[in-house]
């Protein structure tokens, strides 16, 4: 029987170095570890929520950057912005 995991709720208060680093490790654990089918799929639900969770803070911070930069503009400054490759 496959056991459910909890999904980490929108409201989780993880730093984006600490997920990625859990990240990390489940991918380490998977390419490297026996498990049973049950643990793997349970590690694998996991990680996807762990990578939801970068993109969402990545896709946060390129907001933010990209209203700082919009703001400079406004007040007179010149910025040049280049599109991010967040891949």
């Amino acid at each position: 029987m496959i056991r459910r995991i909890n999904y980490m709720s929108e409201s989780e208060d993880i730093t984006f170095e600490d997920a990625l680093k859990q990240l990390e490790e489940i991918v380490h654990e998977l390419d490297e570890s026996e498990l049973t089918l049950d643990n793997a799929l349970a590690k694998f639900e996991t990680g996807v929520a762990l990578s939801r969770l970068c993109h969402r803070q990545l896709d946060d911070a390129e907001m933010r950057i990209e209203q700082l930069i919009e703001d400079d503009c406004e007040g007179g400054a010149e910025v040049r912005t280049e599109q991010m490759m967040l891949d």
